[in-house]
């Protein structure tokens, strides 16, 4: 570490203000350490962000949010021009709160098998740590985003405590879809959610909107710029928009200096004696990789050669169908309800798990563009639409991607943000083994609609989930990994990852409560070690 002799500019810098960033800042400051939050993005203000989405003629993930001029975000596309896989897109914001602005909120945990994929089916990888040792933070956490559950089903995932709330209600459909699937044995139960289903923490309990995903109007989902604030009210000093774009290294490894440029091009720097790097995957890997030097001339912490390397996400699949009975969709939360198999067996041996969802969002808008063109009776086309839109149901799928040193994160050699600073260029394919798993799956909610007695209509697949993770994976050997077991890098002393970029294998939970609770593991790591 450094030395305790110089005077440094701040205690710690944390570099990002999503959910990982946002929970070490708040932990740090509120035990009276001086914590700078250097954040690429804007201040968002709801208000704003709702009247936005409701002028949007293109009501895509990103609509609620001003864009940065100074910055490229995946809401540009030439974010991806230079891409290995053109098809490859996830979404991600940068602002104060990163993505939890825009996510579902579904929380799931991992479950045991999770973390010892390789040593119970030899496939992927281990985590160095179990999942008994994150089990007490993986309760902080759902505390700290306000969790509603059923507690008394532990979705595999054993508990040493109850959810901070009770589940969101069942919606109608999901009770229909539920009671036709049990008399096959197959059970639907509730999705734990970072969404309140009571008043929390000074937030409103749910009241139904059908727009989770791109915005929470009412703020009753969890967004980390609540504990921004509350990181700012402890102490926390935020500098936003801030672009970090490198690091200094002295003799002995430390990091000493983060430089960053404000949005008019101007270059600062902030010096400290730890820094918390707490972007996601992409960006992670981008900012270390754009540190390299004389001294590392394959980028910070990367003696390893894995930075950017072992690029996750998990492949989503959704299947759209009608039912006898009129399901309603479009009411409630857009997704409160799984069905409860496909996570964990000795079919991970040959095939990736699944994680299944059923779908509440009530999208038809392809449906009304192919009747529009094809009949042209306007009365007729809006029949068909109705019948569409109250039958209609969704199960979808997200699956699990395998670790692969070939899907990889690097910086362009060509191309550059409106700052001057390359922009990443990603290489992803979904390996045979989650391709096994997509075809499995999807023949299997197949069967499920016709034992309910329904009409398949598609099923749509997307590489992305919009969970990207791993690009700086945790691990013993500074060999084989970036981080070691407490998110500190092995190649410098105080120099620290929290967020998805340390998972070494994903399984098929939803990623940002595991980040969550790394992330306030972390924090108890840098007040105690």
């Amino acid at each position: 570490m450094p030395d305790k002799n110089i005077v440094f500019d701040t205690d710690v810098v944390v570099v990002g203000s999503g959910v990982a960033g946002a929970l070490v800042a708040r932990q740090l400051a509120r035990s009276g350490l001086k914590v700078t939050i250097l954040e690429a993005g804007e201040t968002w203000q709801r208000e704003d962000a709702v009247q936005r989405y409701q002028n949007s003629w293109n009501r895509t993930l990103t609509a609620p949010y001003q864009q940065a001029h100074w910055t490229t975000t995946p809401a540009d596309p030439a974010y991806f021009a230079g891409q290995g896989n053109p098809n490859y897109q996830p979404s991600f914001l940068k602002g104060v709160g990163g993505s939890t602005w825009h996510w579902t909120g579904i929380t799931p945990r991992f479950l045991p098998s999770d973390f010892e994929l390789r040593s119970r089916y030899g496939k992927g990888e281990d985590w160095p740590i179990c999942y008994d040792e994150l089990e007490p933070y993986y309760v902080q956490a759902e505390q700290a985003l306000g969790v509603a559950g059923d507690s008394e089903n532990d979705h595999g995932s054993p508990r040493s405590e109850p959810y901070p709330m009770p589940a969101i209600p069942m919606t109608y459909g999901d009770k229909l879809i539920g009671s036709r699937l049990s008399k096959s044995g197959v059970k639907v139960a509730a999705l734990p959610a970072a969404r309140n289903s009571r008043d929390y923490d000074g937030r409103p309990a749910c009241r139904g909107n059908n727009t989770c995903t791109p915005l929470c109007p009412i703020g009753a989902a969890y967004s980390a710029d609540v504990d921004v604030a509350k990181a700012v009210s402890a102490g926390a000093r935020l500098l936003a928009p801030a672009v970090v774009y490198r690091f200094d290294v002295d003799e002995k490894r430390n990091i000493t200096t983060a430089h960053y440029k404000r949005a008019d091009g101007s270059t600062h720097h902030i010096t400290a004696r730890r820094f918390v790097l707490a972007c996601n995957s992409i960006e992670t890997a981008r900012l270390l990789l754009m540190s390299g030097s004389d001294s590392a001339p394959d980028g910070l912490a990367n003696s390893s050669g894995q930075v950017g390397c072992n690029l996750m996400d998990h492949t989503i699949f959704v299947s759209k169908f009608t039912m006898p009975e009129p399901l309603y969709l479009g009411r409630g939360p857009q997704s409160v309800s799984t069905i409860l198999s496909g996570r964990d067996g000795r079919f991970r041996k040959h095939y990736a798990a699944a994680k299944f969802f059923l779908g509440n969002d009530l999208n038809i808008h392809q449906e009304a563009a192919q009747l529009l063109e094809n009949d042209k009776n306007w009365i007729d086309t809006l029949e068909k639409l109705k019948k569409q839109a109250i039958y209609q149901g969704q199960i979808g799928a997200e699956i699990e991607q395998l670790p692969d040193h070939h899907n990889r994160v690097q910086l362009d050699t060509k191309r550059v943000d409106p700052l001057g600073l390359p922009l990443p260029t990603i290489d992803y394919t979904l390996s045979a083994y989650s391709q096994r798993g997509v075809k499995h799956w999807s023949a299997y909610v197949r069967r499920l609609i016709r034992q309910m007695d329904g009409q398949h209509i598609k099923t749509s697949t997307s590489l992305s989930s919009h969970h990207p993770s791993g690009t700086t994976r945790m691990g013993q050997s500074p060999k084989k990994s970036v981080v070691d077991i407490h998110c500190q890098s092995h190649d410098h002393p105080n120099l620290f990852i929290a967020g998805g970029s340390v998972f070494p294998a994903m399984g098929t939970a939803n990623p940002t409560l595991t980040i969550a609770a790394l992330s306030l593991r972390l924090a108890d790591y840098l007040l105690h070690k």
